[in-house]
């Protein structure tokens, strides 16, 4: 195997469009195969919000009556959203993190950054990132909320058919002001997300190189550490970026939260504070392998283009 440490060829205009069309494929790949996951996570951080009834579940649980409700269809709810969201998101806060961590370094080797410089690459990278792919990540949480409402019999059909009809939907419904309800809490997770993600896969895999090498070990290694931290530094702000995109009005015509300190104050006061880490197992059980996929994909995508592994 090539070393991934050699020098980035990618430069330049020509360079940063086949880092994006690699990410993307990357991306997609993890994505498709960790959603299941996602989608089990995001209804146990549904479970206790205003419109939820029904009998409360754990991860095994959760995925089993989604099964039994909505059949393996169900599994992949909004997994198209999911998929395109992951194009911008994925794309910008990769590339990004490279760019904007060389500009905080000065004139240091970008591969020796300090931990302050990949903390605030990672942060701007997820950030920015997610400020473009928010709409596609809100119709992901309706679909993926959708089938829950219509077991309760809330809804008599999930109210999308796919990413096009839900943006043809919310438009004439809600205007262009109906994508970005909780933007900020999404931007705040993914802000939190990349924190941890890259900073720590970066790091890791810095520490782990000289002891395996940079192979499969090394990097399965650093994608678990990364997926743990960016779990823990997340879940919170993830719960409420599921409950704020997807509430639905109260009889009185007024929704359940008015912002993440809301969200967290209310889920606090009648869930406990455990409540602000409901699907991190779940969530970190998907973080890994997603991580795993996109990582393995893209560093070998990159060598095998000629722009060299990431570093």
């Amino acid at each position: 195997m090539s070393d991934s440490r050699s020098a980035d060829t990618g430069s330049g205009l020509a360079g940063i469009a086949k880092k994006f069309c690699l990410t993307g494929a990357s991306s997609m790949l993890a994505e498709g195969a960790t959603f299941p996951i996602d989608i089990t996570k995001t209804r146990l951080q549904l479970q206790g919000q205003a419109d939820f009834t029904g009998t409360k579940f754990g991860f095994g649980g959760m995925m089993a009556n989604i099964l039994k409700t909505e059949g393996v269809v169900g599994l992949y709810a909004g997994v198209t959203p999911a998929i395109a969201r992951h194009i911008p998101y994925t794309g910008f806060r990769a590339i990004g993190y490279e760019y904007i961590r060389a500009f905080f370094c000065g004139d240091k080797p970008k591969d020796q950054a300090p931990l302050l410089a990949k903390m605030a690459a990672g942060m701007s990278a997820g950030a920015i990132g997610q400020a473009i792919a928010v709409p596609c990540d809100l119709i992901k949480v309706r679909m993926q909320s959708d089938g829950r409402l219509v077991a309760a019999k809330k809804l008599d059909k999930p109210r999308y058919t796919g990413l096009f009809d839900a943006f043809a939907k919310i438009q004439a419904a809600e205007g262009i002001g109906g994508f970005y309800a909780g933007c900020w809490p999404a931007i705040q997770r993914a802000a939190l997300v990349n924190l941890g993600e890259l900073t720590t896969y970066d790091t890791a895999k810095k520490a782990i190189v000289p002891i395996t090498g940079d192979n499969l070990l090394c990097h399965l290694s650093s994608a678990i550490c990364s997926g743990f931290v960016a779990s823990l530094c997340s879940t919170p702000a993830d719960v409420a970026k599921s409950r704020i995109m997807s509430q639905t009005k109260l009889p009185d015509g007024t929704f359940p939260y008015n912002g993440t300190l809301d969200c967290w104050k209310k889920v606090v006061a009648s869930e406990g504070p455990m409540a602000l880490y409901k699907g991190f197992i779940p969530g970190w059980l998907r973080l890994g392998p997603w991580q795993l996929v996109f990582w393995v994909s893209y560093e070998q995508l990159r060598i095998l283009t000629g722009i060299g592994g990431f570093k």
